[in-house]
């Protein structure tokens, strides 16, 4: 089952960015290795010294044993990246974006990611259980190999050089996918299903 699912009406479409010259992409998470920050990190300064109208934003506290702290202030310093820390208001910083971007080596399920599609916005993840079944490769989204800086960026890449319409239209069918699979409704429908079978089948 695809874990809890998404509320649809908490997380709704939301129109993709007007057309302008920049494309930000957004990171929600712990700052932490195991979410792929040093990656991304790496990752986002190798763009911004080929695109300087791409930003990245990243949302979330910084763990207190993350060692990569002082790199991700002075990145934030020097404007590769933007670090806002934590935020409350997570969907209206969504919308604001072209993309979600979540490099993480491992997940349950990657809840980040279900919004995200819910709200019309493309993703780009890692190809990992947890993070593959909420997107389709090219569809909806782009994955990257966790742990691997260049094919991070070659993902990132592949996004930037979409054209404008196409990025709009790969949110549209992230949207209809969390429809299709994981509208909460859904999910509690075929919990239900199951523990009614369980039931069943122990007064049998």
């Amino acid at each position: 089952m695809p874990g809890s699912g998404v509320n649809l009406d908490a997380h709704c479409y939301e129109p993709y960015p007007e057309k302008d010259d920049t494309i930000r992409f957004l990171f929600i998470g712990r700052m932490m290795k195991d979410k792929g920050i040093d990656e991304l990190l790496a990752a986002a300064q190798r763009i911004k010294e080929k695109h300087d109208h791409v930003f990245f934003d990243l949302i979330g506290f910084c763990e207190a044993d993350y060692k990569g702290k002082a790199q991700l202030e002075t990145l934030h310093k020097q404007k590769m990246i933007n670090y806002m820390g934590h935020q409350d208001a997570i969907h209206d910083h969504i919308k604001a974006h072209h993309a979600l971007i979540h490099p993480s080596y491992h997940e349950g399920m990657a809840n980040v990611l279900l919004e995200a599609a819910a709200c019309g916005r493309p993703v780009l993840a890692s190809n990992i259980p947890g993070c593959q079944e909420a997107f389709d490769e090219g569809i909806t989204g782009f994955g990257s190999e966790p742990r691997n800086v260049d094919d991070l960026v070659r993902a990132i890449e592949k996004f930037i050089a979409l054209p404008y319409e196409d990025k709009k239209a790969m949110g549209i069918a992230g949207r209809k996918k969390m429809e299709q699979e994981f509208d909460r409704q859904i999910v509690v429908d075929a919990y239900m299903e199951e523990i009614e079978n369980i039931l069943k089948n122990k007064h049998q």
